[in-house]
């Protein structure tokens, strides 16, 4: 089996990422629907966010290895390629609305941070306990599941 040295890993702490993840579907979901006005199958919202996510395996395990700028820029070039091969591909829309959907997928990625930071910032900040985090996740991904299942196929 291979091992990871445990002196890779970075400060990326889970309830940040459990943080993110619900409130970066919702931006996911709005960004899509209300700003590109190109809804896309909820699966898509689903894949679409866990690969966003998945930013977590390399920070949480490989942010101080050697290798993680490289393992960094090739996970986003996987997380890119999914973006436009489930998001922007035959929608049919100009270059101007594909060139604005492939920018989305930087707006949302900073926004996905800028929620995990939130998460970060209130316990290293401000003394709120990580168990406060999860908890706000937990009941945001019931509303989003509760949000997302009275839409009609």
């Amino acid at each position: 089996m291979i091992e990871i040295d445990p002196a890779w890993a970075g400060k990326v702490q889970f309830y940040e990422l459990v943080y993110g993840a619900w409130t970066a579907y919702i931006f996911l979901v709005l960004l899509w629907e209300k700003i590109l006005r190109a809804p896309l199958p909820e699966w898509r919202y689903v894949l679409l966010n866990f690969m966003g996510g998945g930013a977590f395996w390399v920070n949480h395990y490989f942010q101080k290895a050697p290798f993680w700028s490289l393992l960094l820029n090739l996970y986003t070039l996987v997380f890119l390629a999914v973006w436009c091969w489930q998001g922007i591909r035959g929608h049919g829309r100009s270059w101007a609305w594909k060139l604005a959907a492939f920018g989305a997928a930087i707006a949302y990625t900073v926004v996905f941070i800028g929620f995990e930071q939130i998460a970060r910032y209130g316990v290293e900040q401000q003394g709120v306990n990580e168990f406060w985090f999860m908890a706000a996740s937990y009941l945001g991904f019931v509303a989003v599941i509760a949000w997302r299942g009275q839409r009609r196929p």
